[in-house]
């Protein structure tokens, strides 16, 4: 399966014409201390209203394994009000451990291990897909090798032929050519069907539900619309409306 993954760096994406060449993207949703992407309402949005499969990505600036965990919350809260079919990956590269090591922290194989566990564990208890992005430098030099057995990985590895070892997406080149987007995009080719095994898993809180369950899940969103005293916390996002809905209309054809 073919994808790309984008940030503000592409600009405003023409996501109409870049449709018919993929099967999917993961949006950069933000970085560090929650700074949210400057498109990524936009990509999102428009990825949601075409039908386009997304996932998210937040790049780190965690120095310790509770901003790591900081991080992964910023995430969830972004992504919630979208459709997630595709994972939720922590992105630790050169310009993170750069930025550590100006705030008097070195980054040593032990801690960056430590704070992809604490931001991908957070991500699986907010019930989505985890997922860790790293090159074969940093797969020596700063990941445990228990962590491509423990989660998804997503490696970057730009070149022709076939990645030099097993993962679940491979980032291929930096320098692709997309219709809609202006300039470089990256380029990714996805191992796993992701969109399936996420549904199928229940997780990303699209996994299936009984008629039942949709028809009542649709009729308590209606009573909190409906609730003046309900708080936005409260509220169930468009997304899971939009789900809702469509499951129930299929309920009472």
């Amino acid at each position: 399966m073919n994808y790309i993954d984008v940030s503000e760096w592409q600009g405003v994406i023409d996501w109409e014409k870049v449709k018919p060449n993929i099967d999917g993207a993961i949006l950069r949703a933000g970085y560090g201390l929650n700074h949210i992407d400057a498109q990524f309402v936009r990509n999102a949005s428009e990825c949601n209203r075409l039908g386009i499969p997304i996932g998210a990505y937040w790049f780190s600036y965690a120095l310790s394994t509770e901003m790591a965990k900081q991080e992964a919350q910023y995430l969830v809260s972004a992504v919630r009000p979208y459709r997630m079919e595709l994972p939720l990956c922590f992105d630790f590269e050169y310009d993170s451990v750069t930025t550590a090591a100006k705030n008097g922290v070195t980054v040593t194989k032990s801690l960056a291990t430590e704070m992809t566990y604490a931001f991908c564990e957070a991500i699986e208890e907010a019930g989505y897909y985890a997922m860790f992005y790293a090159n074969p430098d940093y797969l020596n030099r700063y990941f445990a090798a228990t962590l491509p057995k423990r989660f998804a990985l997503w490696l970057a590895e730009w070149g022709p032929g076939q990645p030099s070892r097993n993962c679940s997406i491979w980032q291929y080149s930096s320098k692709g050519s997309i219709d809609g987007i202006k300039g470089d995009v990256d380029m990714d080719k996805s191992y796993t069907d992701f969109a399936e095994v996420i549904i199928e898993a229940g997780l990303n809180h699209l996994g299936p539900k009984s008629g039942a369950e949709a028809a009542l899940e649709w009729a308590k969103a209606q009573d909190l619309c409906r609730n003046d005293a309900a708080t936005v916390n409260d509220l169930p996002t468009w997304g899971e409306l939009a789900l809702a809905l469509r499951e129930y209309q299929e309920v009472i054809k």
